[in-house]
């Protein structure tokens, strides 16, 4: 019934659209154009360089935004542009600048600016297309700075770790507006599918206050893909050799010169039952799943807007396979998520640095759940709004942000009959300021003030439950020459637990789930420090960063699993609580073909549980990543090699466990590598991919304690620390119709 839906909507949609883009051309003060100055930008990806007539063209933004030309020997130039201005012919004056490039001819896919005040790391729709990004748990594959793993096998919840800690403590925005901090948050990494995201930045460490008090270890925000810079049709079509069968359908239109509007279509299915461990048990759950979102917006010289409706719903089905006993141990999984949510801007003021937004959006949740004999229930009614007021204080070095926010959440949630039902509200106001001549391209400080940056923001909240809630953050940074910068910054955060979804994926177990006192808001700081710098290997572009992070808590949730092992106990932090993560990361671009990165990273997370303190257990220790890019000189081949070396974290202390028990149970971790490769084809209208996942066909002999006594005392399905899945072969194609 549902593919018919899909197949009658693609049927019965007439689509048109031109891809908007900003062209113009540049000029000096005789008339004459300028040859290779950079044309980018603030604060975003997108640059280009004027050709031999001086003419440019890049993709335009949805929103008012400055434009900044630079050329050696020319004053910089910054202009604010129009969302709907489509030509515009500039003028660049002689004399000296602080000459800032951050685009060169050819920008990495993976980057970290040498710009912004803020640790931010930028992922291109270019480098996600290395891998096969079917979801956003899966876009980070060949990304340093964010490991994502399952730790269950019979569910497939996939989590994410940044600066040692868990995705709980990083703040998830899809178009700069938070989400799944809540009932979703086990499953949000598969709500967004890979086709539909244009770029992600992640930033790390205490960041902006504009978004809410969460983030202690940072921010990822994903942009996806707008129908007015998006083609008319789009189709991606997806196979593994697990079964796993994916689906994207993407239908834009410009209905005129103000609007425009768009379709993104989804779904995938895994219907094979695999069991090569031969425990009884499926390696990976039996899953359909189907999304759907519609989009409008609206562009004027002065007001910006949009609208969008997004709807998800997700089937899951695993555990032991029906021949296995008289009663099997089953697990079933059913969830609906919708929401509506939009933009708001108006940029007619006198001034014209001056801008006001509003960000909205209302979400309805409702998920069961069946673990064995254990039965799970959320339903969440969700309000958001933020209304933001921006301007510049005496010229564009100086920017100036102020608002209001507001959040509700309606939770009914029931756990074995249990009522853990609440409601939270949380009333916030911010403001903050920023500094940086050095990214406006201003030249009107002295030598250190130039080259120097900050941003310090501070909010208040009133939360119904936990009263008041102080904010502050702050992000420094010095560029010691145009390609190095020493960034410094440091920040507290507040999160509202949600002690059964944050620990979703312990359920697979029959361990008690005693909560033992009333859960208070989890409070604590981050401290980080970075280091960035773009140089030259002879004539190669090569790029090095490297981050140090400390991040600590005030009060902390714990899940302990160490006390007993038939127990999962949950309380308040009794003691000190830390993580330290460091990372070193580069790359460089051989030639025009060949580019490769690789990255270190090194946690140590510590955490007091039944009053000693003790290495967290299940978060990797070390991680290394090596990466090898080619494309051919018309960019028609393209191959992706990604290597991932891994030294897991300890397990949960499983004192008491029989012997036998644990003999059957891969239960010593040790380091293991993986490899993945993807080769491109690319024509005109049309490109084909192929590769091949878990190379080595490296996983956990059994992945699962006591799997022969699924009701017994020590069954417990929570405990992976590498891959449950051998090798996957897949295939695909995306085909644009412009």
């Amino acid at each position: 019934m549902r593919y018919n839906i899909l197949i009658i909507i693609i049927m019965f949609m007439a689509v048109e659209i031109t891809a908007q883009t900003l062209s113009g051309k540049l000029v000096d003060e005789q008339g004459e154009p300028l040859i290779g100055a950079t044309v980018r930008w603030k604060d975003h990806d997108n640059g280009t360089y004027t050709d031999q007539n001086g003419a440019f063209e890049l993709p335009s933004l949805d929103h008012f935004h400055e434009l900044i030309i630079s050329y050696v020997g020319y004053e910089t130039l910054t202009v604010l542009v129009n969302p709907g201005d489509e030509f515009m012919e500039l003028k660049l004056h002689e004399g000296a600048s602080f000459e800032v490039v951050e685009v060169r001819a050819r920008l990495a896919d993976n980057r970290v600016s040498t710009l912004a005040n803020q640790n931010i790391e930028h992922i291109s729709s270019c480098e996600l297309k290395k891998a096969a990004c079917c979801n956003l748990s899966e876009s980070f594959d060949t990304n340093a700075s964010i490991n994502v793993g399952s730790s269950n096998s019979l569910i497939g919840i996939k989590e994410m770790e940044m600066l040692g800690l868990r995705g709980l403590y990083t703040q998830l925005q899809i178009e700069n507006r938070p989400n799944y901090q809540d009932l979703s948050y086990p499953w949000a990494l598969e709500f967004i599918p890979g086709p539909w995201i244009d770029g992600i930045q992640i930033a790390k460490g205490a960041s902006t206050v504009l978004s809410g008090t969460e983030g202690l270890t940072g921010k990822i925000n994903t942009e996806l893909v707008k129908p007015f810079n998006s083609p008319t049709l789009f189709v991606n079509l997806f196979a593994a050799t697990t079964g796993r069968m994916e689906a994207n359908v993407h239908l834009n239109t410009r209905l005129n010169e103000n609007w425009s509007t768009g379709i993104l279509m989804h779904s995938n299915r895994m219907q094979n039952e695999i069991d090569k461990t031969g425990n009884g048990f499926l390696d990976m759950p039996l899953k359909e799943h189907y999304s759907f979102m519609y989009r409008l917006f609206y562009e004027s010289e002065d007001v910006f807007g949009q609208f969008n409706v997004f709807m998800v719903d997700d089937q899951i089905q695993g555990g032991q396979l029906g021949n296995q006993s008289e009663n099997p141990y089953r697990i079933d999984s059913e969830l609906t998520r919708w929401e509506i949510f939009g933009k708001l801007g108006y940029a007619g003021f006198t001034n014209p640095s001056q801008s006001l937004g509003f960000i909205w959006s209302y979400t309805h949740y409702d998920n069961e759940n069946q673990f064995g004999e254990r039965h799970h229930s959320g339903i969440q009614n969700s309000t958001y709004a933020n209304l933001l007021f921006k301007t510049d204080l005496g010229n564009a070095s100086h920017e100036f942000f102020s608002g209001v926010s507001y959040s509700y959440d309606d939770i009914d949630e029931v756990m074995n009959g249990e009522d853990y039902s609440r409601i939270n509200r949380k009333a916030g106001i911010f403001t903050e300021y920023s500094f940086n001549p050095a990214a406006t391209g201003h030249n009107l400080y002295s030598s250190i003030l130039q080259n120097f940056g900050l941003m310090a923001g501070l909010r208040l909240d009133h939360h119904n439950q936990y009263d008041w809630l102080l904010t502050p953050t702050m992000s420094a940074k010095y560029n010691i020459d145009e390609f190095t910068v020493l960034r410094v910054n440091a920040g507290r955060s507040f999160r509202t637990p949600h002690v059964i979804t944050d620990n979703l994926a312990l359920m697979t177990s029959n361990r008690a789930f005693i909560i033992e006192e009333e859960p208070e808001i989890e409070e604590g700081w981050n401290f980080g420090f970075n280091f960035a710098k773009e140089f030259k290997i002879g004539s190669k572009d090569a790029s090095l960063f490297f981050d140090a992070y400390h991040s600590f808590f005030e009060n902390q949730i714990v899940a302990d699993r160490d006390i007993d092992v038939q127990e999962i106990r949950v309380y308040n932090l009794d003691g000190k609580s830390y993580a330290n993560s460091l990372l070193l990361a580069g790359q460089i671009a051989w030639n025009e073909n060949l580019a490769s990165k690789a990255g270190v990273k090194f946690n140590d997370v510590h955490t007091t549980m039944n009053g000693q303190l003790d290495r967290a257990p299940m978060i990797p220790r070390w991680n290394f990543l090596k990466a090898v890019d080619w494309e051919s000189d018309n960019g028609n081949w393209m191959f992706n090699l990604t290597w991932h070396w891994v030294k897991p974290g300890r397990l949960p202390h499983l004192r008491g466990v029989p012997q036998e028990v644990l003999n059957d149970f891969s239960g010593d971790p040790k380091p293991f590598s993986t490899i993945n490769f993807q080769l491109t084809k690319r024509f005109s209208w049309i490109e084909f991919y192929a590769g091949v996942e878990n190379l080595t066909d490296k996983t956990m002999d059994n992945p699962i304690l006591a799997s022969d006594d699924p009701y017994g005392p020590f069954f417990d399905a929570s405990l992976a620390y590498m891959p449950t899945i051998g090798r996957r072969a897949f295939i695909g194609l995306r085909y644009d119709l412009q």
